[in-house]
């Protein structure tokens, strides 16, 4: 269920401003005069309320009154008294050179406030033009300072399109534009080609850049070897608004038009077809050159291991010879691991026998003052 509000516009293209509708029934495009910060003012109806409407807000004003045919010459009249007023403000701002462009102004329907739009690039004292316009039109005079986009909304005009200026005409709301949006339409990037009379990029490039950046991300990029009906090309030229790309053959060098949607169902191929079986020929020479040299290189050190342990054999044998000889010389008998053994009870020696082949191990001696105590005689 919506709302039950009355939405009004009080200069074309404006900002909607909503209201509590009154109890008599109201139509789009009926004047209503509300209540503002600056007084009663007669606004146009845009918006209406649905025949199954809810409760209207509470934080939401009342309208005064349906306008009447004397309000409505009332608001004639007081739009005259602006245009006058407009007038003499840009005098005075010439006589004193201020750097400032007053663009448009408004008065209330009581005559008694009104409202100056001007732009101007750094502050300005404009406290001399107020209190003089206040004085010569015995009025409460606001002044409010604009960008270059509100200024060219307010003054309203053509554009080189021919057309009427967007911003006044039907749009209520500034777009966001940036200079990508000329490049993806392939828009010449001369400020002065695709700027308005604002001095600020043209809004319109915001209307069709979706289209242009999902056809750009479906069609190949310029350069790009292609495969069309009618033979391989290289593509020299895309058309978004129609779909459709320019192709220059390889086999005769003539350029064909080719659809989007045929350049759809083609397949496209390599910039260097050569190249890429080349490479991978190469890479694939790579890994079976890799492979051997692996098998190689353990069947090298297969048989290095081999070899070592068939001389690591003898080397222990031999050994174990040596000191079963040694043990068998010095009297003292010796195991079959080549370990002499002692008698029972017996401490072992610490050195062989006279004239042993064995080695002899030799005890350290104490250092002086780290020995055991002398025994008591």
């Amino acid at each position: 269920m919506s709302v039950n509000v009355l939405g009004v516009r009080f200069r074309e293209a404006a900002k909607i401003y909503y209201f509590a509708p009154p109890e008599e029934p109201l139509y789009a495009g009926e004047y209503v005069v509300v209540p503002t910060a600056h007084g009663e003012e007669m606004a146009r109806v845009v918006i209406t309320p649905d025949a199954d409407a809810g409760a209207t807000p509470h934080d939401v004003k009342a309208i005064r009154r349906m306008a009447t045919g004397e309000d409505r010459a009332r608001a004639a009249e007081m739009q005259d008294r602006a245009d006058a007023m407009l007038q003499r403000l840009r005098a005075i701002v010439g006589e004193l050179e201020l750097p400032m462009y007053v663009a448009a102004c408004q008065v209330n329907l009581e005559g008694t406030e009104g409202t100056a739009f001007f732009q101007a690039d750094d502050p300005v004292d404009f406290r001399s033009v107020q209190e003089t316009i206040e004085i010569e039109y015995e009025i409460r005079l606001h002044m409010m300072q604009v960008g270059p986009r509100d200024r060219a909304k307010l003054v309203d005009g053509y554009d080189i399109c021919g057309q009427r200026l967007c911003c006044s005409s039907w749009m209520t709301a500034f777009p966001k534009v940036g200079i990508r949006m000329a490049k993806a339409q392939d828009l010449s990037l001369n400020p002065d080609k695709i700027s308005g009379v604002c001095g600020r990029l043209f809004c319109c490039l915001t209307f069709e850049y979706d289209i242009y950046r999902d056809m750009r991300g479906k069609l190949p990029k310029l350069g790009k070897q292609v495969s069309t009906p009618v033979g391989q090309g290289r593509v020299v030229a895309v058309n978004v608004p129609k779909e459709s790309m320019t192709v220059q053959l390889d086999d005769s060098g003539r350029r064909v038009e080719v659809p989007a949607i045929e350049m759809g169902l083609s397949v496209r191929v390599e910039s260097a077809p050569n190249e890429a079986i080349e490479e991978t020929v190469r890479a694939r020479g790579t890994v079976e050159t890799t492979v051997e040299t692996t098998v190689e290189t353990g069947a090298e050190t297969k048989a290095a291991g081999a070899t070592d342990e068939g001389q690591a054999a003898p080397r222990a044998r031999r050994r174990r010879r040596r000191r079963r000889r040694s043990g068998s010389e010095g009297g003292t008998p010796a195991t079959t691991e080549g370990t002499p053994a002692t008698s029972e009870g017996a401490p072992p020696t610490s050195e062989g026998a006279e004239g042993g082949g064995g080695r002899r191990r030799r005890r350290r001696k104490p250092a002086e003052g780290n020995g055991p105590p002398p025994a008591a005689g």
